[in-house]
């Protein structure tokens, strides 16, 4: 049994010794959180923030599907020499401070994404201390609870504002864990809209004698009046107050939202098993509400700049138009997940599927699969 030294609350302890590996290899677990986690040990109440293809349809029996993979490329130490790595848990809330239970996938990587400490098979190998992880019901990054609402987070470009570096010296900010561009034409310049930059990529081109460095801002709605949340935390109590999607729409106008680090934006797919579904986006300081049975990495209520259409979004909506009427069969829904999978050995895609998830709003279960293997699941329900 892995250590627990931070913890005195008995319900904590509890929490932390229900943990339980699903998969061989170690990159998904399973946590029963019965403690409240509104109150938090003073240690663990600096939060953080992560960020992927999201639908909802009907099944051939009438029942309200939520289809979610959730990507992002994890590297244990954020060296990207090292193989990709990754550390999920599926989530049961039994929070008695909340007003429903909920089931969600939280990619507990993120608890130390700067130092990247955290890799697969860490939470039963006997030395791990596993305090840390009662932080998981807040970086959940989907999630449905008893009423049948669920809801997701989707990454989004930040433009970058390139300032031009001595040529000379470039070399001397280069990470080789950042996402850099070399660029081959004579006179070319980096794009403030270049995908895939991140806060801190360097920019060089060789034939002017020429580099920048890229500066993004901190994404944050400043409307007078509201307090302001993390995406995640906002997503938790979505999870843990509201039973269907009109709910959550006047629950998520309550509040501004700040991500957790420069560079980073965020939308939210929410749905119930009404079959209702909204996007909620926050552009400036307002909340834009689009209704939309799909959505990836681009945004939904204005032109994307970066990528006009993400090729998996086209892909959904494909697969949704050919069978919203009559409801999609279970092997063409797999199908669909599969075609939108990340899979970085092809050289196209950039990300990894950490993990897919099938909500069945209609019926209360879930469906896990873990690292991007559709052959394998484990089912729970509330």
């Amino acid at each position: 049994m892995n250590p627990h030294q931070l913890l005195t609350d008995p319900k904590q302890i509890e929490t932390v010794r229900s943990i339980r590996r699903l998969d061989k290899e170690g990159y998904l677990y399973h946590m029963n959180c019965t403690y409240n986690y509104y109150d938090l040990p003073q240690p663990f109440q600096a939060m953080i923030d992560a960020g992927c293809s999201v639908f909802l349809t009907k099944n051939t029996e009438g029942d309200w599907l939520y289809c979610r993979n959730y990507d992002y490329s994890h590297y244990p130490m954020n060296q990207r020499k090292n193989e990709r790595t990754g550390l999920n848990f599926v989530v049961e809330g039994h929070n008695p401070e909340a007003k429903y239970k909920s089931i969600g996938a939280a990619d507990a990587y993120w608890i130390d994404f700067q130092n990247g400490s955290l890799a697969k098979g860490m939470a039963d190998d006997g030395k791990t201390d596993l305090s840390p992880f009662i932080l998981c019901p807040y970086l959940c990054m989907d999630g449905m609870n008893e009423k049948g609402f669920a809801v997701s987070i989707l990454a989004l470009s930040v433009e970058s504002d390139w300032q031009e570096i001595p040529f000379d010296t470039y070399k001397e900010v280069l990470n080789e864990n950042k996402n850099n561009f070399f660029l081959e034409k004579a006179g070319e310049v980096p794009s403030p809209y270049l995908l895939r930059a991140q806060n801190g990529s360097v920019a060089v081109n060789e034939s002017d004698q020429k580099a920048w460095l890229s500066h993004q801002r901190w994404v944050e709605t400043k409307a007078p009046g509201k307090q302001t949340l993390l995406h995640p935390i906002l997503m938790r109590l979505l999870l843990d107050n509201c039973a269907t999607v009109e709910e959550a729409i006047a629950f998520a106008g309550q509040y501004n939202v700040k991500a957790a680090m420069p560079g980073a934006d965020y939308h939210l797919f929410i749905a119930d098993r009404s079959g209702a579904s909204k996007v909620l986006e926050w552009i400036g300081d307002d909340l834009v509400v689009t209704d939309i049975n799909h959505t990836t990495n681009s945004y939904v209520a204005k032109k994307d700049l970066f990528l006009d259409r993400c090729p998996r979004d086209t892909i959904l909506e494909g697969g949704l138009l050919r069978t919203k009427d009559a409801g999609m069969r279970e092997d063409f829904l797999m199908h669909l997940l599969g075609l939108v999978i990340q899979d970085p050995t092809n050289g196209i895609d950039q990300s990894k599927t950490q993990y897919t998830c099938i909500y069945n709003l209609t019926k209360g279960t879930v469906r896990v699969f873990s690292y991007g293997d559709l052959s394998q699941h484990w089912d729970f329900s509330l």
